[in-house]
């Protein structure tokens, strides 16, 4: 029975080693699409002017701030003067704090929605290469990969850019 048991397990393993040694792979680094494609850099733009946006605005608030500090130092301020302007410091200070959670929030789903726009057109294009080229297995190689070593006569990462590329070109 053991013997039975042993030689399947054998013939299975050969058989899919077989297979698998037949079969053409590749891999494409995905980070490196995502960093040096157009449309990558396009999203990357996008985030860093949104970014841009928020900081200014969080430094125009801060510059009030201090205007308000340097009047409240004034002693020609009556004390009601005095208490409306620490009002007014304690207000910003809260807008202060709305507008960086605020552009917490709206960064990440702006980066989450580019990459998820970003991924699904990449494996379009990976997709249509690999069938192109008889490609059977494209792996992905990203910050958390299954892949520890891969020749770089396997990588078509470089090509998946360009036909990417060319994607976004054709649709401008």
């Amino acid at each position: 029975m053991k013997i039975k048991f042993l030689i399947s397990f054998l013939f299975l393993v050969l058989t899919f080693s077989l297979s698998f040694a037949q079969s053409k792979y590749a891999y494409v680094d995905l980070l490196k699409v995502m960093n040096q494609s157009q449309e990558g850099k396009k999203l990357r733009k996008e985030i860093e002017e949104k970014f841009s946006y928020y900081q200014s605005k969080g430094k125009q608030i801060e510059e009030k701030i201090e205007e308000l500090k340097k009047q409240l130092e004034s002693p020609l301020l009556s004390e009601q003067a005095k208490k409306e302007k620490e009002k007014e410091i304690e207000k910003l200070r809260a807008e202060i704090q709305k507008l960086t959670i605020e552009a917490q929030t709206v960064l990440n789903d702006m980066k989450k929605n580019a990459e998820n726009k970003l991924t699904k057109k990449i494996k379009l294009v990976v997709k249509e290469y690999a069938q192109k080229n008889k490609i059977d297995i494209v792996f992905f190689n990203a910050i958390v990969s299954p892949i520890l070593y891969a020749d770089k006569k396997i990588d078509i990462t470089d090509e998946i850019i360009r036909l990417l590329d060319g994607m976004q070109n054709e649709n401008k």
